[in-house]
């Protein structure tokens, strides 16, 4: 099992409990996580999708630069 499993079917509430709430605006239905972030400028981001306050889809994405949102 992956350690991000652990994050399937879980509320946002237990989500902010258990990551803290970063940048995320609580109402939209996709937050995103910086996991880690390298010397040279590659980002790790894990991206949570929400359907009714519950975690139904994750996808980790590596970037340079920053997250556009509006193509995830």
């Amino acid at each position: 099992m992956k350690p991000t499993d652990r994050l399937f079917g879980k509320s946002k509430k237990e989500i902010v409990e258990e990551m803290g709430q970063e940048f995320n605006y609580y109402p939209e239905r996709i937050w995103t996580f910086q996991m880690k972030k390298y010397w040279w400028g590659q980002k790790k981001f894990l991206i949570l999708y929400f359907e009714e306050e519950i975690v139904v889809k994750m996808k980790m994405k590596i970037i340079y630069g920053k997250i556009n949102t509006s193509k995830l």
